[in-house]
């Protein structure tokens, strides 16, 4: 019987295409929009890592002075980020499975090859858990260990991109690359790795790339070594700025997200230790204001960094309200369509058809014509992602990044069915309530 009511809804829609295509059009428009920004949320709102995101904590203490608030968090929240000196002393504690400090630096990159030209890269500033504990894949060799990092020894993991650039993409373990002022020797090199979103520093570099050099964070201390920190950073009272050693180690300079790694029954005495650190250092004149610590979960300290912006959330919402006013818009034109065809349903009707025969008829109709809109709309929705992609904030994502996928494939078949069952409900029900009698008459 589905197969007879979808061969009459086709012949129906084929019989008037201008009401059809006019139909299609709206609702394809309609399903566009809210599947590519429903397609956009998605994409940065999801679990990044879920096989440990439950274990993976950021962690701030508030050495902020009295009376101010840091730049870009909400009333009575500490600083999104860490001084340097809280870092180390944070790294005291063995609680964490894993911990690291995660910072960006930025260097010139002086090539060995005679054919490549020196270029500014960004470097990341990372500890040797930072590789497990966000399970970073290797293609070549691996991470350097905690004694590297305690040696500051002059060792670097490659991205794949850089490996590409630097050595053609072939094993470049054991080699060497000139970074600032000193020559590093590549001990790893990273496989295809692209977190969407870069949950470990959703500050400064959310969607880009992944930095393309990682080398022990502690080599930032070298003098001369011709690595500048950068990204989101803030600071408050007096200290040497001429420096370099002092900024790192008495300033109340914060540019360093801390991230740690705890199983379940060590999370309270973590925020302990953390508590105890702040004492400690209120005791000799830090730290002003109450305690505020925070150990974040990794989901919570997303939604905290506005990961999802809530105009995303805003127009989600309008795109969907865009879609209704759509279909109530074709209600009226379905209407029309229908019950210009009233004395072909009085007839069905007096020959026997029931008026749910006719209703489901009318609606298979609608529900036909919603499924050609969303075959529309999904590619309209695709077009609009790869827009979106090329004019992302924060400069170029990786390509494919927004991408139709089968979620949005998903939504966009739901919201077509959604669209089409909206619009088609009461013309179906007017026309299974056109009286034979009178249809009759007037034949």
């Amino acid at each position: 019987m589905f197969l007879y009511y979808l061969r009459l809804a086709a012949k129906s829609a084929l019989a008037t295409p201008g009401p059809t295509l006019l139909t299609i059009g709206a609702i394809a428009l309609g399903v566009a929009i809210p599947t590519a920004l429903l397609s956009l949320r998605q994409v940065v709102a999801q679990d990044p890592i879920p096989s440990r995101s439950d274990r993976l904590f950021n962690v701030r203490v508030d050495n902020w002075e009295v009376g101010s608030q840091f730049y870009g968090v909400g009333e009575g929240e500490p600083p999104k980020h860490i001084a340097y000196r809280d870092m180390a002393g944070l790294m005291a504690s063995d609680l964490p499975r894993f911990r690291t400090g995660v910072a960006t630096a930025r260097a010139f990159v002086f090539p060995e090859s005679a054919t490549l030209r020196p270029y500014p890269a960004m470097i990341r500033l990372c500890h040797a858990d930072f590789f497990p504990m966000f399970e970073v894949p290797f293609r070549f060799g691996g991470p350097w260990n905690r004694a590297a990092d305690q040696a500051q020894e002059r060792v670097v993991v490659l991205s794949e991109a850089s490996n590409q650039q630097l050595f053609g993409g072939r094993d470049s373990v054991g080699e060497h690359v000139r970074l600032g002022s000193e020559t590093f020797t590549v001990v790893g090199v990273l496989d295809r790795y692209r977190p969407t979103p870069q949950y470990y520093d959703v500050i400064n570099n959310a969607v880009g790339e992944v930095r393309g050099f990682f080398v022990p964070f502690d080599t930032i201390r070298s003098p001369g070594i011709g690595l500048t920190q950068t990204g989101d950073t803030d600071a408050w009272g007096d200290f040497p700025r001429n420096d370099y050693l002092a900024i790192l180690d008495a300033a109340e300079f914060n540019w360093i997200q801390y991230w740690v790694e705890l199983d379940s029954g060590s999370v309270a005495a973590y925020r302990d230790f953390v508590d105890d650190y702040a004492r400690s250092q209120k005791a000799i004149g830090r730290f002003p204001r109450p305690l505020n610590n925070q150990v974040t979960p990794l989901m919570e300290w997303m939604r905290l960094r506005q990961v999802v912006p809530p105009a995303v959330n805003g127009l989600v919402i309008l795109a969907v309200l865009f879609l209704v006013v759509c279909c109530l818009n074709l209600t009226g034109l379905l209407l029309g369509k229908f019950l210009a065809r009233s004395g072909v349903l009085g007839v069905h009707r007096a020959l026997g058809a029931p008026r749910s025969a006719i209703f489901l008829q009318r609606l298979v109709e609608c529900e036909l014509v919603g499924l050609a809109g969303g075959v529309l709309g999904l590619g309209l929705a695709a077009l609009a992602l790869g827009w979106i992609e090329k004019l992302a904030p924060g400069g170029p994502v990786p390509p494919g990044l927004f991408a139709a996928s089968g979620y949005t494939f998903v939504v966009a078949l739901a919201l077509a069915l959604a669209a089409g069952l909206l619009s088609g409900l009461y013309p179906a029900w007017r026309a299974c309530r056109i009286p034979p009698a009178m249809q009759l008459k007037l034949q």
